[in-house]
């Protein structure tokens, strides 16, 4: 149980005898709650971006780029990975912007607000990522289906009538494997900022009981 709701209850028991805690100690400890949860989201969001550079970095050997000039990708994997790690940095921007706005909110119907586009921010973040893995994912795939030399010798043979792989098949098997990949980033992003989320959806709630209160 953390001290917000501790004090609450302190409150509600020690009502009758002492004096009344003021509002402004519930919105103050609201207010430094709801700062550090938009703290963390900024530091995950970094951390995460430095973590995908990191792995572009390892993964762009010479045979890896070679196999991308053979799928034709390569030129396309530049423009992609240049808009994506831009866009990904003006959603750090926004969450740092987002922070310090929640640093400087002096009364609670503007943490509110701030609260919910910090929410909203981190939907948008999370959305983005998604539709940019699932595009990535079936241009990667359509490459593979029309340039990968192996995918062509296994659709050979299967017109051959010795294999059992059909070009409906490994569409189907293609599609299955970016929906499993989307729902592991999706639960990995679930996991990742939902508890933050979470909790500051809880801190608006309380503001909400403390602004109709006042």
């Amino acid at each position: 149980m953390d001290a917000l709701e501790l004090l609450k209850k302190d409150w509600k028991k020690q009502e009758s005898s002492f004096p009344q805690i003021k509002t402004d100690a519930l919105y103050k400890m609201i207010h430094q709650r709801s700062s550090s949860l938009t703290k963390w989201i900024l530091i995950i969001a970094i951390i995460e971006f430095i973590f995908w550079v990191g792995i572009n970095v390892v993964t762009s050997t010479k045979e890896s780029i070679e196999n991308l000039k053979q799928l034709h990708f390569y030129k396309i994997n530049i423009v992609l990975t240049i808009v994506n790690f831009s866009i990904i940095l003006y959603f750090i921007y926004r969450f740092f912007i987002n922070y310090k706005h929640i640093q400087t909110t002096d009364n609670t119907r503007q943490l509110m607000r701030k609260i919910l586009k910090v929410r909203r921010t981190v939907n948008y973040y999370v959305i983005y990522n998604l539709t940019f893995l699932f595009v990535s994912a079936i241009m990667v795939m359509t490459a593979m289906y029309f340039y990968d030399p192996r995918v062509k010798e296994l659709l050979e043979i299967s017109e051959s009538g010795h294999g059992r792989i059909t070009s409906w098949g490994l569409i189907l098997l293609s599609t299955g494997f970016i929906i499993l990949l989307i729902t592991v980033f999706w639960l990995f992003y679930k996991l990742l900022y939902g508890i933050l989320m979470r909790r500051l959806k809880r801190n608006y709630k309380e503001l909400n009981k403390l602004e109709l209160n006042d």
